[in-house]
């Protein structure tokens, strides 16, 4: 892994979230790039007046002072924790959306991963629907790490747990979250929650270990239970899981990745950091 992306909104959401950053460029060697999105005003027509035109050039420049006045804070984040021989290259664009600008800035920079902080999310539900993280999620071309915002780093990743239907696909993104945390040596714990309470999906997930042949500390499990987010809160709780992380589907993924029905959609209030593997990059 050669360079991490930070977006940040200069919250202090963003700043908690770039500790975490910090802590994985520095085990996996990466550069880390944090980039600023600011929204410039839209104005339809043909060339700008000269009044506007001046604007813009001053709306620019404001917002370059700004993001140049939140350097020192990041610098300082940096060297409290340790981490001064970290290289951070920092960014500032401009765009039309957020989100668009987020990810072509990922593109630029070739990003093999994202790491950001989700501002006022509560739970997973709010992470994934409907804000900047989920999107993020959804459509980058790499790994992303969301940081809720209430979440506590002690700078130690020991318990990762892993959502799997134990579909033979998703043994791709297993080893790629292997790949990104294994600097940390965490215990893994593959979990699907089983609300039906059949058999194949035991059997399913015997084939999926038998079949997946990495030495690193794997655990299996098929939860049952009839409420979704008892379940996954009882599970992160007991194992006091550090990192939660999941293959995303499009749109759906939520139904298809814990097979409930659209009723049940998952609401608890989540400290617990996310990592999803994009499906239509595996």
């Amino acid at each position: 892994m050669k360079n991490i992306l930070f977006p940040t909104d200069l919250s202090v959401a963003a700043e908690k979230a770039f500790i975490y950053a910090l802590h994985l460029a520095d085990k996996l060697g990466a550069t880390l790039t944090t980039v600023h999105v600011y929204l410039k005003p839209e104005v339809w027509g043909g060339r700008l007046p000269h009044t506007l035109s001046e604007f813009y050039k001053s709306y620019d420049l404001d917002e370059f002072k700004n993001y140049k006045d939140a350097i020192p804070p990041l610098r300082d984040i940096q060297e409290a924790n340790g981490f001064t021989h970290v290289k951070v290259v920092h960014l500032l664009k401009p765009g039309s959306r957020i989100v668009p600008t987020i990810l072509q800035a990922a593109k630029e920079e070739s990003a093999d991963m994202i790491v950001m902080g989700t501002t006022g999310a509560r739970g997973l539900r709010e992470i994934f629907l409907g804000s900047v993280a989920g999107e993020v999620m959804e459509n980058a071309a790499c790994p992303v790490l969301a940081i809720p915002e209430n979440a506590d780093f002690d700078g130690q990743i020991d318990q990762l747990a892993f959502t799997t239907t134990y579909k033979e696909e998703e043994k791709e993104a297993l080893e790629r979250v292997i790949d990104i945390m294994g600097p940390f040596h965490p215990e893994i714990h593959c979990i699907n929650v089983d609300l039906a309470h059949t058999e194949p999906i035991t059997h399913r997930m015997d084939k999926f270990k038998a079949g997946f042949k990495r030495e690193d500390d794997v655990q299996y499990y098929v939860l049952e239970g009839n409420d979704i987010r008892e379940v996954i809160t009882s599970f992160l709780q007991k194992k006091k899981i550090d990192v939660l992380a999941m293959v995303i589907h499009k749109r759906n993924f939520l139904e298809e990745l814990f097979s409930y029905s659209r009723t049940k959609m998952m609401s608890y209030h989540a400290k617990t950091p996310v990592l999803s593997i994009p499906a239509h990059i595996l």
